[in-house]
């Protein structure tokens, strides 16, 4: 009998490992609900104009630059995509 080839074992074990990754990818929310302020906050931000909505702990909403900049925030919470909406 002849033994397997490393080629052979690559070319068997290459879908197992694909469908291992598209099974994960699939599993995933499509819509976040909001994204959470983590520690340690940054200290440094890109000037990247995405504007978010940022939810502060005493319940205020502020639009910043982006996600980064929200998150620099000590008072903010969690952040949505998009700017706030005028009251």
């Amino acid at each position: 009998m002849r033994p397997v080839s490393r080629l052979t074992g690559f070319v068997l074990c290459v879908p197992l490992l694909l469908s291992a990754c598209f099974s994960q990818e699939a599993a995933q929310p499509t819509t976040p609900v909001s994204n959470q302020c983590r520690d340690p906050r940054p200290q440094m931000c890109m000037e990247i104009y995405q504007p978010v909505c940022a939810v502060a702990k005493d319940g205020s909403r502020r639009t910043y630059a982006n996600s980064c900049h929200a998150c620099a925030d000590a008072t903010v919470i969690h952040y949505d995509p998009g700017q706030c909406a005028k009251e």
